[in-house]
């Protein structure tokens, strides 16, 4: 009985160091966001009519239209992903890019930051289920402000996201 024992120990450590080591690793990633936009945006993944992939020094790039709504054909990058791999930047008209702050416990409520949203499914989308990231970005207030805090299907009908980005998803 005692053998036993230790050797289902011994089994469930083995595999959970295999759980463990099989854990994908997201890519670094790159979200350039309109200066000047508040409020919540999204990714639309694995769209063919979408932007094609784009890659800079090895990390993804998100260059989010003034919509607020990146439909993309790459893939979701799922998995996890190291501390300062994504970083944040707002582009002005000209192309310059500025630094923007991921919010955290000590970011002053007047300060513009990104409030990291989430990962997951939504649908039915012209039809289909479709996964999309989220993410919310303004002051404080804005973050929190729910006029500017569109699901993805409020942001495709307000916003007059074109249905043919959508074809061929499912």
């Amino acid at each position: 009985m005692r053998f036993q024992n230790i050797l289902f120990i011994g089994f469930m450590v083995t595999a959970l160091m295999s759980a463990y080591t099989e854990v994908k690793k997201s890519e670094p990633e790159i979200i350039l966001i309109p200066d000047g936009f508040t409020g919540k945006l999204h990714i639309v993944f694995n769209a063919p009519n979408g932007k094609p992939p784009q890659y800079e020094g090895g990390s993804r790039v998100y260059d989010i239209p003034p919509s607020g709504v990146l439909v993309t054909q790459m893939d979701a990058n799922e998995g996890w992903i190291e501390r300062g791999k994504v970083k944040f930047f707002l582009v002005s008209n000209t192309g310059t890019r500025k630094p923007i702050i991921e919010v955290s416990e000590s970011t002053p409520e007047s300060v513009r930051a990104v409030y990291y949203g989430s990962i997951g499914q939504a649908g039915p989308v012209f039809g289909c289920t479709i996964m999309t990231q989220e993410y919310i970005v303004g002051t404080k207030s804005q973050r929190t402000d729910l006029n500017k805090l569109l699901t993805i299907f409020e942001a495709i009908k307000v916003k007059n996201i074109d249905k043919k980005l959508f074809e061929g998803m499912c």
